[in-house]
């Protein structure tokens, strides 16, 4: 007879199905958009991707984390400051990110999350930290590279300079609902960002 100590090899577990993953996260966001953060719930979520409920609660065991993933994964992650080319200014590397520039028309999609966020608090701490914090993070690194050429007044709060574009863009998107267009980027840069961190006179501002 063997002891308690004989261990029982487990058979492997079934392969993770990568296109239910995102039949999951195209369901969230369309009922996201259509319903608000209440009204989309993960039954409704497994019924619309055609997924089994446990399915969906075995790999977002929170209607927080799933909510943030749907629209983190269709947004985009922010790329990292290794990852940016050196143009030379601040300018040109601030363009070459275009900081907000959506992929699709998704402000219904942001209205919904936005609510979610004002009411929730657990949903607001996710989504600062793997949407808002990313893109902050991103910035410093941006004037961080101009310090380093001589760019930047000396007197500049970086942490809170960091945090205007990303403010900003989410304002523009999430609570008045306009979309984020080139004009706007190009109008902030030179309007907003560059003056606070170089110290510069505004650009005159287009149109």
């Amino acid at each position: 007879m063997e002891d308690g100590s004989t261990t029982i090899a487990r058979r492997p577990g079934r392969r993770r199905d990568e296109s239910k993953d995102d039949a999951i996260l195209v369901a969230t966001r369309e009922l996201l958009a259509e319903r608000g953060y209440d009204g989309m719930t993960m039954d409704a979520v497994a019924e619309r991707a055609g997924a089994g409920k446990a399915t969906v609660y075995r790999r977002w065991p929170s209607k927080v984390q799933l909510t943030v993933d749907a629209v983190v994964c269709m947004r985009g992650v922010a790329p990292t400051v290794d990852q940016l080319p050196d143009t030379g200014s601040l300018r040109s590397d601030l363009l070459s990110v275009r900081f907000g520039k959506p992929r699709t028309d998704d402000s219904e999609l942001m209205s919904g999350l936005w609510s979610a966020v004002k009411e929730n608090p657990e949903v607001a701490a996710v989504f600062h930290e793997q949407f808002v914090r990313s893109r902050v993070d991103l910035m410093r690194g941006l004037l961080e590279r101009a310090q380093a050429r001589g760019e930047l007044r000396p007197d500049i709060d970086l942490e809170m300079v960091a945090a205007v574009a990303p403010a900003m863009i989410a304002y523009r998107k999430m609570v008045a609902g306009q979309k984020i267009d080139d004009d706007f980027v190009v109008q902030m840069i030179d309007t907003v960002i560059l003056p606070l961190a170089t110290g510069s006179a505004p650009a005159p501002a287009v149109g």
